[in-house]
């Protein structure tokens, strides 16, 4: 229950962000500013087939460990560019509650990865591993042992 509960509130938050966005700002700054994140996630989509996607933070039998593509670097890539996107969409029409949602989402997101890690780690002996050298929601910075 309290999986969908933060998939409902991701595409809520998510869409609320989205559809609030202008999206003919003179400059486009921001929305320029986002489609590094659509290509992050894009990528993690391509990386694991689109047949393999789930909205629900849990693994299921099927489900594979992926450390290739942006997995490499980042253990929830899909996630890293929903926040990096709606973060970018922010400036393009600047307002409090915006803020709060962007903020609301990352949380959720966060206790979505979270949820994601323990059932990955319970699944894969190595899941550990890949904790230590990449990061949950950006890449790991400094040394990798």
């Amino acid at each position: 229950m309290r999986q969908t509960a933060l998939v409902i509130a991701q595409f809520f938050l998510s869409a609320a962000i989205v559809l609030s966005a202008n999206w003919h700002p003179p400059d486009g700054l921001p929305v320029a500013l986002s489609l590094p994140g659509v290509g992050i996630a894009v990528w993690a989509w391509v990386t694991i087939g689109l047949r393999n996607i789930r909205i629900h933070p849990s693994p299921t039998d099927r489900t594979q460990l992926a450390t290739s593509g942006p997995y490499h670097f980042i253990r929830h890539p899909m996630y890293a560019g929903v926040l990096w996107m709606t973060g970018a969409l922010l400036w393009s029409n600047p307002q409090w509650w915006r803020a709060l949602a962007w903020g609301v989402l990352w949380l959720v997101l966060f206790g979505k990865a979270t949820m994601e890690e323990q059932a990955m780690a319970e699944q894969f002996p190595d899941y550990e591993n890949l904790q230590k050298r990449t990061g949950m929601l950006w890449p790991r910075l400094g040394s990798r042992k």
